[in-house]
């Protein structure tokens, strides 16, 4: 589930009351209360008053605050009330793990009425119960699927390490919408268009990006993963067409004479993506 609107919604009053309850210190509750009750300045430069509500998003405090909010407001509340059921959360994203539906229906409604006494509500259209289906819950659900930081999770084929044979697991990987954005920031490199810079510059624009991509994606099934930096390889391609003023054929040469010199020269190629 996702909450609508958090940081904007983020109550003052109950703010300061969570602030004092884990630091005993005033100056700390005065410098909360300065920073939540900061005006924004707009684009046109008049001055927005916060209303008794919310923490600028982007502010070096607003995490900090947010998840102090919610620790109280959410974690604490579902562990003393359903201490059954087990859940994760990053900031205002949340995944409740549940044996029946049953139980899910009846957790989501309270958490909706707990929500709402703390000021807040959920955002419906992030908001769904799904069944986990894998080889041992092969039960028939309209929704098995979610996303959760940047990862889909989903029934999937995988083979056994033990006899090698074919089953279905509720497993992890990089989501569509994340794919599409990396393939964007592929896509939108300014150098593909300049043919006077040499390969190198190009690694070393793309290198920063693809070990956070590999570091964070890579943590699970990187087929996804791979499929997606390999855009690269038809980017270089293309660029070195243009470049050296060749065709196709002799392009994809001279890139592979490049990886057999240089097999490090892009961070996919070390790590085998390729």
């Amino acid at each position: 589930m996702d909450i609508s609107k958090f940081f904007d919604e983020i109550d003052h009053e109950l703010m300061i009351k969570a602030v004092e309850h884990v630091m005993e210190e005033k100056w700390v509750k005065m410098y909360v209360e300065r920073w939540l009750r900061m005006p924004v300045q707009k684009q046109d430069g008049t001055l927005q008053e916060r209303a008794g509500k919310g923490t600028p998003q982007g502010g070096v405090i607003s995490p900090f605050l947010a998840n102090l909010y919610l620790h109280f407001s959410l974690d604490v509340w579902l562990s003393k009330h359903y201490p059954q059921v087990s859940f994760v959360r990053y900031a205002d994203d949340v995944v409740v793990h549940c044996t029946r539906k049953a139980e899910a229906e009846e957790v989501l409604e309270a958490i909706k009425r707990r929500l709402a006494e703390v000021k807040l509500r959920i955002k419906e259209k992030k908001t769904r119960i799904a069944y986990c289906r894998d080889y041992r819950r092969k039960e028939k659900h309209e929704v098995v699927k979610f996303e959760f930081l940047g990862f889909s999770y989903q029934p999937r084929a995988r083979k056994s390490t033990r006899d090698g044979k074919s089953f279905t697991a509720f497993a992890a990987e990089i989501s569509q919408t994340n794919q599409k954005r990396i393939r964007e920031v592929i896509r939108e490199v300014k150098l593909w268009r300049n043919t006077q810079v040499e390969i190198q510059e190009i690694a070393k624009l793309l290198n920063a990006k693809l070990r956070g991509w590999i570091a964070y994606y890579g943590k699970y099934s990187i087929r996804s993963l791979r499929n997606t930096v390999m855009m690269i390889e038809g980017r270089l391609i293309k660029w070195l067409r243009k470049k050296h003023k060749i065709g196709y054929r002799k392009s994809v040469e001279k890139l592979n004479s490049i990886k057999r010199a240089n097999p490090e020269l892009f961070y996919h190629w070390k790590m085998g993506y390729c």
